[in-house]
């Protein structure tokens, strides 16, 4: 019997995992799908949320289900959730030493392109409310509802500021697992082609890149046809996994 493999899902800065609450019912029995909220985020909005990266990942390490240990991994992200994801697969490969069996990483500017951006961790409301509008994600009702705003912003500043302050490790060496990344044809962030293209640097095995109709949340409006793209990644994924060997798994 093949091993199974299971999706670790992450969610955008300020997101949820509820985002991916409609793949579910898209994946096929081989598949565990893991979405997981990070502090702050979903279902833990009452911790507070990580301030640093390796706080981060260590946090989605801890809320990795013990079923993991004895599944291959892949890992998908959207926007933060990609570093996220990213971050994750290195912290896998440190303890198990493997990579995830793929990396899909979604509306998000490669590592070694990214500038930084300390202006987030003090924003003003209404600057954090520009950004979001800008972005497209955020109902307006939510946007003009003062409450909620006060409620979401110390998460949110957490979040941007650490998108706006990651700097990836230049010593490490590449991963070992496929790598695809996603993006909206009209998302000022995907439509950059060196955004995308440079997560290609970060591993040693193939890279790809696909373009969906939408903006930077064309996860959402595109939702069938991105499911269907990452189960196409997951089953060739899947050809390529060699057969178990007696004893190894992974160590979380």
């Amino acid at each position: 019997m093949s091993t199974p493999i299971t999706l670790v899902c992450l969610p955008y800065a300020g997101g949820s995992c509820a985002m991916y609450r409609s793949w579910s019912a898209r994946m096929p029995s081989w598949i565990t799908l893991c979405p997981i909220d990070p502090p702050g985020h979903g279902n833990r909005r009452s911790t507070p949320a990580a301030q640093s990266w390796p706080a981060l990942v260590d946090a989605l390490v801890e809320a990795l289900p013990r079923a993991a240990a004895s599944a291959d991994i892949a890992i998908f992200g959207h926007s933060m959730g990609a570093l996220a994801g990213y971050e994750l697969a290195h912290r896998l490969r440190e303890r198990s030493g493997r990579s995830p069996v793929w990396l899909g990483v979604s509306a998000c500017t490669a590592p070694s392109q990214r500038e930084i951006d300390t202006r987030w961790r003090d924003c003003a409301a209404d600057a954090m409310v520009d950004e979001l509008r800008r972005l497209g994600g955020t109902p307006a009702e939510l946007l003009e509802d003062r409450d909620f705003m006060e409620f979401a912003l110390p998460t949110l500043r957490t979040d941007f500021d650490l998108c706006g302050t990651y700097v990836a490790d230049p010593h490490r060496a590449p991963l070992d697992c496929s790598v695809s990344a996603f993006g909206g044809q009209s998302d000022l962030v995907s439509q950059n082609p060196n955004a995308l293209d440079a997560w290609a640097d970060v591993t040693r095995a193939a890279f790809s890149r696909r373009m969906f109709p939408g903006g930077h949340f064309y996860i959402e409006q595109s939702a069938h046809a991105v499911i269907d793209a990452v189960l196409g990644e997951l089953s060739a994924a899947r050809i390529r996994l060699r057969a178990p060997v007696e004893g190894e798994s992974w160590t979380l």
